[in-house]
């Protein structure tokens, strides 16, 4: 059964509820010339806590090597809008030289919270012209799904491979600095996808505010061979 499957009971209990969010992509791999842009869709999958509590909001965080690849714009997809109808608000927040795009997305009113299978987001990203051949990754595993109840529940990320110019060799990675501690005076491109004002730039410290109730959560720790079970459950139902 698929929802036992995303239950990972064995890891124990976590905040509210044992319950995995799962990201992944589609395509899984991409393939693509240096100075190419295409674009990706992210899925999400999440049945809530076991007390019937959906997701009232969403981070999700692409993180990319920004010598091989630049992440130019994330769509919100459906996600949020599922279950109890309501409002569904967001912001995205283009951090190139940190290789990190944010897409927070959130639900007013809560209304329990959204649950199932949809598409998070659409990321559209350009291949640098100078890119080596190679195969380089787009990884979600800093993205954060906050309940209804308040309580974070744990997230499973499936990167992305982009494979450049048909290299087979794996591409350096980059060390991110992590979403919740990047410096005040870093600087990033954020888009109020809710109205028609111009972009803005504000220190990349200032998320934190933009949702209300909504906390930086980290620490949980995913059992990796438990998650890619998961994942391939998942894509074969």
């Amino acid at each position: 059964m698929l929802v036992g499957a995303l239950t990972l009971g064995g890891i124990g209990s976590v905040a509210a509820g044992d319950r995995v969010a799962i990201i992944s992509t589609d395509p899984a791999t991409v393939t693509a010339q240096s100075g190419d842009e295409f674009t990706v869709d992210v899925l999400l999958y999440g049945e809530g806590s076991h007390d019937g509590s959906g997701a009232s909001s969403v981070t999700l965080a692409a993180q990319y090597h920004p010598e091989y690849l630049e992440i130019t714009d994330v769509e919100r997809g459906p996600w949020l809008e599922q279950d109890d109808e309501t409002d569904v608000y967001a912001n995205q927040t283009l951090a190139h030289e940190q290789g990190t795009a944010l897409s927070t997305q959130w639900r007013d009113p809560v209304a329990g919270g959204a649950t199932g299978m949809a598409r998070i987001a659409t990321l559209t990203v350009s291949v640098a012209p100078d890119a080596p051949p190679g195969e380089t990754a787009i990884a979600f595993g800093e993205s954060e799904v906050e309940l209804a109840t308040d309580w974070p529940m744990p997230v499973v990320g499936e990167s992305a491979t982009v494979v450049i110019d048909g290299g087979e060799t794996q591409l350096e990675s980059f060390d991110h600095p992590d979403v919740d501690s990047l410096s005040a005076d870093a600087n990033a491109t954020t888009v109020d996808e809710n109205s028609d004002a111009d972009t803005t730039t504000v220190p990349l410290d200032a998320l934190s505010n933009s949702v209300p109730g909504l906390a930086v959560v980290s620490g949980i720790a995913i059992v990796v061979g438990c998650a890619a079970l998961a994942v391939r459950t998942l894509r074969s139902d």
